[in-house]
């Protein structure tokens, strides 16, 4: 599934080392899948008492949420099983999305992480589907194993769609990626395929709200707006990756930054940030100039104010083996994508083992400002 826009989440579980969290607009889905499955249950089975009912909706609710995880899971599996480092998968109102922290570097591997996650539904669903059967849908067990059979199927085939930015466009674009060896022009005609299937949702929502069905065509509506959101945002990363990769670290580095000794104390330090630095991150550095670590204001905010006078910045800073750091051949996109990861607004720039400059988020997006301009 496409990425949510970036909210406050809260983890869930942690499962094979990745985090499970969910977006606050998971909550809005939860609640109506679960009034809507007890509504199911009580229609198809008028004999069964509430508690059985609302038992029933409350355990197809929570398992229909694992088998989202397990889609999304796979996928994490296999594109760490290729080298790309999956920390989080997020729920949210349209289901799932594995965050990872860059795209595939060919169209192959590409193609196996995208067909995981609907290859995972195709299998959950023909499982519950067969067990389901086994028994009669007017029993609580093979009524719940039956509805995630069949949603479980249904979640496969929404994905397949070939509309980026899901599973199925990202199935195009990697066909296409292999065809022509061109990840942007790729991008671009599955991202146009997105959008035409984006658009097709919306029609037939507004249809489907005049011919007298105003739910199911305002969900339709509202679920292809959300596609077509999604698309044009999977595009724009594509064109900022495509102009950062023009460059590298050492076309906008600089040799300018701020340096801090390590047994200076936070009283003296804060103070000379507030006024030289501007508050931005600090090398921390010995005399002989050797990198020891970085300490920034986030790290600072975590000390009391009246411990500020005994503690030194060696307490507080983030030492040298956990701290990021580039190359100056290194491209702008990993760049920027480890200040991302690293909660920080600059790298220091190492060349044989010795500081020689830093590179600044603020440098990148003034970059990237010029080169998106029409």
């Amino acid at each position: 599934m496409p990425r949510p826009a970036r909210t406050t989440s809260r983890r869930l579980a942690r499962i094979a080392g990745i985090d499970v969290v969910f977006d606050v607009s998971w909550l809005i889905i939860l609640v109506l899948i679960g009034v809507t499955l007890a509504e199911y249950f009580r229609q198809l089975n008028p004999g069964w008492t509430q508690g059985v009912v609302v038992f029933a909706a409350i355990v197809t609710t929570a398992l229909f949420f694992a088998s989202v995880v397990a889609h999304e899971l796979a996928h994490s599996l296999v594109a760490r099983a290729h080298g790309l480092p999956v920390h989080t998968i997020t729920l949210f109102v349209f289901g799932g999305v594995s965050e990872l922290t860059r795209e595939p570097d060919d169209a192959g591997t590409e193609f196996r992480i995208a067909i995981a996650g609907p290859f995972a539904s195709i299998v959950i669903g023909a499982v519950c589907d067969g067990l389901g059967r086994l028994g009669s849908t007017h029993q609580p067990l093979f009524a719940v194993l039956a509805w995630l059979g069949y949603i479980n199927l249904l979640l496969a085939v929404f994905n397949l769609i070939p509309g980026f930015p899901l599973d199925g466009g990202r199935v195009l674009r990697a066909i296409i990626w292999s065809a022509n060896k061109d990840f942007v022009k790729s991008t671009r005609w599955a991202t146009n395929v997105g959008k035409a299937c984006a658009m097709g949702f919306i029609l037939i929502g507004v249809l489907e709200f005049f011919a007298g069905a105003p739910l199911s065509g305002l969900w339709l509506a509202f679920i292809g707006w959300f596609l077509l959101s999604a698309a044009q945002q999977s595009w724009r990363q594509t064109e900022i990756q495509s102009a950062l990769g023009r460059f590298t670290v050492g076309d906008l580095e600089t040799p300018f930054f701020a340096r801090v000794a390590p047994d200076v104390n936070l009283e003296a330090f804060i103070s000379d940030l507030a006024v030289h630095n501007n508050f931005r991150a600090s090398l921390v550095m010995d005399a002989d100039d050797a990198l020891l670590g970085i300490v920034t204001p986030a790290d600072l905010s975590r000390v009391p104010r009246e411990h500020w006078g005994t503690t030194l910045v060696r307490d507080v800073m983030v030492p040298r083996g956990k701290m990021a750091t580039v190359d100056p051949s290194e491209g702008l996109p990993s760049a920027l994508r480890k200040m991302v990861e690293s909660n920080v607004g600059q790298l220091p720039v190492l060349s044989n083992g010795s500081v020689r400059g830093v590179i600044r988020r603020d440098r990148i997006i003034e970059l990237l400002h010029g080169e998106l301009q029409p």
